[in-house]
């Protein structure tokens, strides 16, 4: 009896494994990278200075760097929690607006760029473009056009993040576009992206056959795992898919560390 239990826990264990296996993007090598000609606007991205978000940091740049990208990356003093650093980035994203000329994009740090975003991102007609999946605002990935509005936009954020800080940063930018959405004289022109700017990489509702320009790895799994003896299922595809990206990325992350 405790031997077919055992085999039975085999067999639903692999069939898991296969069911996110199938679903896994495969993230380019040196030779599948397509250089893009043309615009190209800023990218930035902020981390708290430790090692762990540091090596996510350096991740994200190997990326970009390969596809002819540039990220300006900024660390800053940790506010005490996950939640409270999340809610930093309005404030950090309104300073980026007023130094930056033109198209900005924002990308959470622990992501990787498969493609050149900016072909499909330089046509978008609007003040901010962001992610959706479903009824919930992602804010991994937001484009930040150069207008008036969206100074507006970000200074609403950064007020309502600065007066209740223990709210996630999504939540509050959600509650913003969908209270103007709704209020007969909107005062953002909202796009959104589509989930290849945004690609969860374990998550099972992303649509096959979608070109990926930018996949996110999660770091939240990590960052706020608690000591548990239980075996944590989504950081451990978290750490092989991180494994299998920097396989390909280790040519480029040497000549970052050699530089």
């Amino acid at each position: 009896m405790t031997t077919n239990l055992f085999y039975r826990f085999l067999d639903l264990f692999s069939k898991s494994k296969a069911k996110y296996r199938d679903h896994v993007v495969s993230f380019p090598t040196d030779s599948e990278i397509v250089l893009s000609r043309g615009f190209k606007g800023d990218i930035v991205a902020f981390h708290t200075a430790d090692s762990f978000y540091a090596n996510e940091a350096a991740r994200m740049v190997a990326s970009a760097e390969r596809l002819g990208l540039t990220v300006h990356t900024t660390a800053i003093e940790s506010a005490g929690t996950w939640v409270r650093n999340a809610a930093l980035k309005p404030t950090f994203l309104l300073e980026a607006r007023k130094k930056f000329r033109g198209p900005l994009l924002y990308v959470d740090v622990d992501a990787v760029f498969h493609r050149d975003p900016w072909p499909v991102l330089a046509g978008y007609d609007c003040d901010v473009a962001v992610y959706r999946e479903g009824d919930r605002l992602i804010s991994a990935t937001i484009l930040l056009n150069d207008t008036p509005a969206t100074l507006r936009l970000l200074e609403v954020w950064k007020e309502r993040c600065d007066s209740d800080p223990d709210i996630w940063d999504q939540v509050v930018l959600q509650e913003i576009l969908d209270q103007d959405r709704t209020s007969g004289t909107p005062l953002y022109k909202v796009k959104e992206l589509s989930a290849s700017f945004c690609w969860i990489f374990d998550r099972l509702s992303n649509p096959k056959g979608e070109t990926v320009y930018i996949e996110q790895l999660q770091a939240s799994r990590q960052a706020t795992a608690g000591k548990t003896y239980r075996r944590n299922k989504k950081l451990e595809r978290r750490r092989e898919r991180i494994a299998t990206i920097e396989k390909s990325l280790a040519p480029s992350m040497r000549k970052d560390k050699a530089a």
